[in-house]
């Protein structure tokens, strides 16, 4: 369940009106999910949303609850996340803006959600309730043929990169080939390499390693001169991919 108290003033780019209608994303945002959609189709999807701002470290979906609404983040970060029987909490899928997520809402049968998600920093997200997502869906398929080529691109695929990397890949090619993924995926242009916005825990899940070995890792790389490792945050210098293509 969203937790009401934490829908307070964040950073927020979205257009707003004096009234606090939501009049249209951030400028250059441009979700996958609403491709191919015309002008006017576009408008009719996000009137039909609400617009929430979030506090950083707010728990926007638990597991296991019923899946009843659907997000689009469009300003800050967020990451999905599971807990073990045990309590340890396991992170998954790290979500930009511009990305869905709990898209399980929009599915014809009632389902629940696979994981929690939980925002990083300020955030703010357009939230679809399930009766609405599926009636947009009807009036505009295009809606969920965008929302099945994200399930497969941004979620199968990189499980199935992340099977084949444990099964065939010592610890370090994983790491080093997670830090290049990310940067594809995720990653900024900054002044001296690609910024990916991740630390050492998410790292360490994806390439399904401890931290203490990213940590390893890192340092070394960062004495070879090769990346700089901030707070949650890494830099790629671009001999990085020249030190993975030779190796």
């Amino acid at each position: 369940m969203i937790v009401n108290a934490l829908m307070r003033k964040a950073d927020c780019n979205c257009r707003i009106s004096s009234d606090r209608a939501f009049l249209g994303l951030p400028p250059g945002l441009h979700p996958a999910f609403l491709s191919k959609l015309t002008k006017a189709e576009q408008i009719a999807v996000f009137s039909a949303a609400s617009h929430r701002r979030f506090l950083e470290s707010a728990v926007l979906i638990q597991e296991g609850d019923p899946a009843e609404r659907l997000f689009l983040l469009t300003s800050g970060r967020a990451r999905q996340f599971v807990l073990t029987r045990d309590g340890r909490k396991i992170p998954l899928n790290l979500i930009l803006a511009g990305k869905i997520f709990g898209g399980n809402a929009a599915l014809s049968s009632p389902t629940r959600y696979l994981a929690s998600t939980e925002v990083l920093s300020s955030s703010c997200a357009l939230i679809w309730e399930r009766k609405t997502i599926r009636r947009l869906v009807g009036q505009f398929p295009q809606l969920l043929d965008n929302a099945f080529s994200i399930a497969v691109n941004e979620y199968v695929a990189p499980l199935l990169r992340a099977k084949i990397s444990l099964c065939s890949e010592d610890a370090e090619s994983r790491v080093a080939d997670i830090l290049v993924s990310l940067a594809s995926d995720l990653g900024s242009d900054g002044p001296d390499g690609v910024e990916i916005p991740a630390g050492n825990e998410e790292i360490a899940a994806a390439a399904n390693v401890t931290q203490f070995t990213v940590s390893r890792f890192i340092s070394k790389w960062q004495r070879e001169g090769l990346l700089e490792k901030h707070r949650g945050k890494v830099t790629l210098y671009r001999p990085f991919w020249r030190v993975r293509e030779t190796s």
